[in-house]
């Protein structure tokens, strides 16, 4: 019997949305609208029913997405994954996302009795006349991913675990990549990967697929409309992407 296969996390956050916020708060609502939406969409449309529904939970301007059940093959985060990035990329806008496994569940039978007296929901918990606001689930799940997001090179990156380089599917180009912590990672290119799986998310969920050179061009755009943005990103979109600026 092999090992006990765990559930995924994709922990998916929009880049640059502190600063969006700042200069540019319309532009950073409709970004995080965008991003919801269409998590929204692949939830109802594409992956509703038992068995391969998703659990999403948003933390700031970012989403954990987890599985019902661990799989075998990475094609599915890693499908999903790619689909959000394209369509925020068609958007104007960028997101970066990892991809890692470990469990996740319910933690609110491990909260304070008296907080919990005061909600009705295990949500919002009254505080006479203001709220608090709880976070119902935690795992390694969520963990590992957030922490891959954190450590993964600057840019609008797909990464995972080097170790889940022989889960990954045909049609998926990815490439080594070194985190800031210098863990072993692999980049995947969710701009020019062709897999089934991300086109039928795509497709069902009504998302945006720019072609693979118009996402160069916008994020050349993007790059040259901050560039102090552009000058941090600009090593490793080349070499883990294959975008070259055009100040390069």
């Amino acid at each position: 019997m092999g090992p006990q296969l765990m559930r995924w996390c994709i922990f998916v956050d929009i880049l640059g949305f502190r600063q969006l916020w700042e200069d540019e708060q319309a532009k950073a609502l409709h970004a995080l609208r965008e991003l919801m939406q269409s998590i929204y969409r692949i939830g109802t449309r594409v992956y509703a029913d038992e068995g391969e529904r998703l659990f999403v939970h948003q933390m700031g301007d970012g989403f954990a997405i987890v599985s019902d059940f661990g799989e075998e093959s990475c094609e599915r985060p890693l499908g999903i994954a790619a689909a959000l990035m394209r369509h925020l990329a068609a958007t104007g806008v960028f997101a970066a996302a990892a991809v890692s496994e470990g469990d996740f569940s319910d933690i609110t039978g491990c909260y304070p009795a008296e907080v919990m007296r005061d909600s009705e929901d295990g949500y919002v918990v009254r505080l006479n006349a203001g709220l608090m606001t709880l976070s119902s689930v935690m795992g390694t799940a969520f963990i590992r991913a957030y922490s891959l997001n954190g450590d993964a090179p600057s840019g609008p990156f797909l990464i995972t675990s080097e170790g889940h380089r022989v889960r990954v599917p045909d049609g998926f180009e990815h490439r080594s990549a070194r985190g800031k912590g210098k863990r072993n990672l692999l980049s995947l290119d969710w701009i020019r990967s062709e897999n089934p799986t991300i086109a039928r998310i795509q497709d069902t969920a009504s998302l945006g697929a720019p072609k693979a050179e118009v996402t160069v061009q916008a994020i050349q755009r993007y790059c040259a409309e901050y560039p102090c943005v552009g000058r941090k990103w600009s090593r490793n979109l080349r070499t883990l992407l294959g975008v070259n600026l055009e100040n390069e």
